[in-house]
């Protein structure tokens, strides 16, 4: 079982490095590729408002990705991204707009409120055909919790994890993960939201679920200390990592890219995975 770890902890730094090692150029991209468009001047960007760079996240936006739920302060993984996303772009801080869409609104057809939209979404073929998508700015990890004293926490492998009753929100790649690998014995059970989900598990209707890995930490630390993390699960699926999320075929798509590649490029993307994002040493990933 993983040991518990205050969030707050998580920093960058020769240790950070040293755990994450070469994983870390496919959690954020590899450096070296070459934009699409110049950027830096506003004028020309196809924006919902002239001078405005409106971005919109879930509400709650859950750390490290955004600090105290406000995505505002320029603290948070995602928070300080498009902090520098949009000075890449040439906006000034005050000309970033922020707003709330659900998640699963986020990536439903039809026309968004927003020209840019994040929230850990991953990109799915599914989804990119009712959206337009960014390159990835991350391919996160997927981690299992379960309550203290859990079963779930002694599971070494998937085939371990069939065994249990899970719930999960509807719409998600967790439910995804959850139908395609783990194949549990019991039917899953879905929720409209995140928090619905974690409600069932902590009064026990469910036995387990999936989180994002530095979601997961927030979750067992702050809003349920009587959960635990059972451990990281390998990477599978088609799942392409998360991307910023706009309306279908926008313009906009192209220097979102350039801006993403720069940052790469400048080791600025890899300095907020370092900061904000590095896994911990110990933690204990399912065998298939």
């Amino acid at each position: 079982m993983t040991t518990r770890r205050k969030l707050f902890q998580i920093s960058g730094g020769a240790l950070a490095a040293a755990m994450i090692g070469s994983k870390v150029g496919a959690q954020v991209g590899t450096p070296g590729a070459t934009p699409q468009v110049e950027i830096g001047d506003i004028s020309v960007l196809p924006l919902k408002e002239p001078g405005k760079f409106i971005v919109h996240t879930d509400e709650p936006a859950y750390e490290p990705w955004v600090f105290d739920d406000d995505p505002s302060n320029g603290k948070g993984f995602e928070s300080a991204l498009i902090y520098a996303i949009a000075d890449r772009l040439g906006f000034e801080k005050e000309q970033v707009e922020w707003g709330r869409t659900s998640f699963n609104a986020s990536f439903a057809p039809g026309p968004k409120p927003f020209d840019a939209y994040l929230a850990q979404v991953s990109i799915t073929p599914e989804r990119a055909r009712a959206v337009g998508f960014s390159i990835p700015y991350v391919k996160g990890q997927l981690a299992v919790i379960a309550n203290e004293g859990s079963p779930v926490l002694e599971a070494e492998t998937l085939a371990d994890l069939a065994k249990f009753k899970w719930g999960t929100q509807v719409g998600t790649i967790y439910y995804s993960y959850i139908e395609e690998f783990i194949k549990p014995e019991q039917d899953i059970l879905v929720f409209d939201t995140n928090v619905d989900s974690l409600t069932a598990l902590d009064n026990g209707t469910v036995d387990a679920g999936i989180q994002d890995l530095q979601i997961a930490f927030y979750v067992t630390e702050v809003q349920f200390p009587t959960m635990e993390i059972a451990g990281a699960l390998p990477a599978k699926g088609s799942g392409g990592g998360s991307g910023l999320v706009t309306d279908k075929e926008s313009e906009l798509i192209p220097y979102l890219n350039s801006a993403i590649v720069a940052l790469q490029n400048d080791g600025t993307l890899q300095g907020l995975f370092d900061e904000y994002l590095a896994p911990p040493a110990d933690m204990k990933t399912f065998a298939e």
